[in-house]
């Protein structure tokens, strides 16, 4: 069986409102989750440009897996609400 990548976009809905280092912040802890797991493609340095949006690949036999931590992630920056999680395969 052949595996997929799939992008994981976390589109901030009114980013304008926040400031660009709480979406950065949030992004490190999210890399930091990340970064061991060979499962999971994170880029810090696309995370410390990050301005509205935060993507990363993931392999789809760990989707189930990394989404609640995404949602983890947020619920402890305060951002859940702020914040669409979607995906794509590459």
């Amino acid at each position: 069986m052949k595996e997929v990548q799939i992008r994981v976009r976390i589109r901030f809905i009114d980013w304008e409102k926040s400031t660009v280092h709480r979406i950065q912040n949030f992004g490190e802890d999210l890399w930091r989750s990340f970064r061991d797991n060979n499962r999971i493609q994170i880029d810090l340095g696309e995370i410390d440009r990050a301005v509205d949006e935060i993507t990363f690949v993931v392999r789809d036999t760990f989707l189930k897996k990394s989404l609640p931590e995404v949602h983890r992630v947020l619920r402890a920056h305060l951002m859940e609400t702020e914040a669409i999680v979607d995906t794509k395969p590459v």
